[in-house]
């Protein structure tokens, strides 16, 4: 049996913003240094080091009046054990923004189960420390592995760092991670109104545009945060947007406490000129052209305006109750992207500003695509608000008409659609390519979500 070890020998200089002395479990005195990426350890036979990576987890632990510092990894058959000189001071807090811990009943426990499926449970928790109701998302590592044996690990891990870099109120907030040899568990904020797709489904009609505006503005502010610090959600869908408590979305735009968050920042990427992993990725119904024309040639890429894109059909599903893509082929109408306005128009209760605005989500050419501050600005999207924060109903004008169409088993338009009139006509002449089909996608990877 191959022997693995944890550290291995340092070819750099140690330093780092955290030092400690430490005595192992055979007496030896060792120093270790953390750094931003790298775990030192200094001892009388020289320097080693371990990256800080999510193989690695920890836990300081209190013995017989001792503090001990534990590291362990799937790889070795036993935690390693290293006695703390001195207090462990800011060991736990520094260490807790870099590695899991390993054991999660020290701080939190389980209340009740409110969710599970192949790969995964979801329970209700509490906080041990403050009482906090929080959600715990448990993994089973098993069971990921057999779905995607060499990226599983990395799409955890992507999710666990962009959520643990961002911090912004229509964003749902991750807490802590832990981690053992058989589950992966993610505390989170808990949400306990469900998700956007199930409160459009339970609509017996359309919304007061008002309200449409004030969820979807919230929304918006917080994919906008994330283009801002050079992210990208890349899987905006009415799935992946919750609340926090159960609300009828006709009472919601009655205050803007307690908004929707965004979740599922598992494909989530940097904003950057060429795209390393994940081009192909997102839900059908909801991808931008941009995203499609990657599956046949990797060296395409793309960058944030595909979330607006996404945007653009999220707003027209929370206006008309009916995704903008409906059909026994979602994929195929989605890549063609033929979209009809002058049904459009007419889904959307003659609002020709509304049009205006998803004319310019939706623009197949995301260098013409409008940015998310772009469509807060846009004068469809103002929502006035009174001293408490709830938005004026003074302006709200009736649809023209609140029944529901039952949904088309498919979607056929007219490749000479005529357009509604804007101020722009680039604008309207490139939004005639949207009947233009792009290269035909050879497969699917595990990254799109039907």
């Amino acid at each position: 049996m191959q022997i693995i070890k944890l550290f291995n020998k340092s070819y750099d200089a140690p330093s780092g913003i955290l030092s400690s002395r430490f005595i192992t479990k055979n007496g030896r005195k060792i120093t270790l240094i953390l750094s931003d990426s790298k775990l030192y350890r200094i001892s009388d036979k020289g320097a080693k080091m371990v990256s800080l990576s999510s193989h690695v987890r920890f836990q300081i632990r209190s013995i017989k009046q001792q503090n001990y510092l534990m590291l362990e990894t799937d790889f070795i058959a036993k935690p390693i054990e290293y006695q703390f000189v001195d207090q462990p001071g800011m060991w736990e807090i520094f260490l807790k923004q870099k590695l899991p811990l390993m054991d999660y009943q020290k701080y939190y426990e389980i209340e009740k189960l409110i969710g599970s499926g192949s790969f995964a449970s979801v329970y209700i928790g509490k906080s041990k420390g403050d009482g906090t109701k929080v959600a715990i998302k448990a993994f089973l590592k098993k069971m990921l592995m057999l779905k995607d044996p060499t990226q599983w690990r990395e799409q955890i891990d992507n999710e666990v760092k962009v959520m643990r870099y961002m911090n912004h109120q229509n964003i749902l907030k991750l807490y802590d991670v832990f981690e053992n040899k058989a589950q992966i568990y993610l505390i989170t904020q808990l949400c306990r109104g469900g998700n956007l797709e199930q409160a459009i489904k339970k609509l017996e009609e359309p919304l007061p545009f008002l309200t449409v505006k004030v969820i979807f503005r919230q929304i918006v502010e917080g994919i906008k945060y994330m283009h801002d610090i050079g992210l990208m959600h890349r899987d905006i869908k009415p799935g992946n947007i919750l609340f926090r408590q159960p609300v009828s979305l006709k009472q919601f735009g009655l205050s803007v406490q307690d908004g929707p968050l965004i979740s599922d920042f598992g494909v989530s990427s940097t904003i950057q000129k060429q795209l390393n992993v994940y081009q192909y990725c997102g839900s059908y119904g909801y991808m931008a052209p941009e995203v499609f024309a990657c599956e046949d040639d990797k060296q395409k890429s793309y960058n944030e305006k595909c979330d607006v894109f996404s945007l653009g059909c999220l707003l027209y599903e929370l206006t008309t109750t009916k995704p903008l893509f409906q059909g026994n082929n979602l994929k195929s109408l989605n890549k063609e992207c033929n979209i009809n306005m002058n049904k459009l128009l007419e889904d959307c209760f003659g609002n020709r500003q509304l049009i205006n605005l998803l004319i310019k989500m939706l623009n197949p050419n995301p260098d013409i695509r409008i940015s998310c501050q772009e469509v807060l600005n846009h004068p469809v999207m103002q929502v006035e608000y009174d001293e408490q924060g709830c938005p004026l109903f003074k302006d709200y004008k009736k649809p023209m008409t609140l029944s529901i169409q039952k949904p088309r088993l498919s979607l056929k338009s007219k490749s000479n659609a005529i357009l509604p009139q804007t101020s722009r006509r680039n604008e309207t002449q490139s939004f005639k390519k949207l009947s233009q089909i792009l290269p035909p996608i050879k497969r699917l990877s595990t990254e799109v979500h039907n």
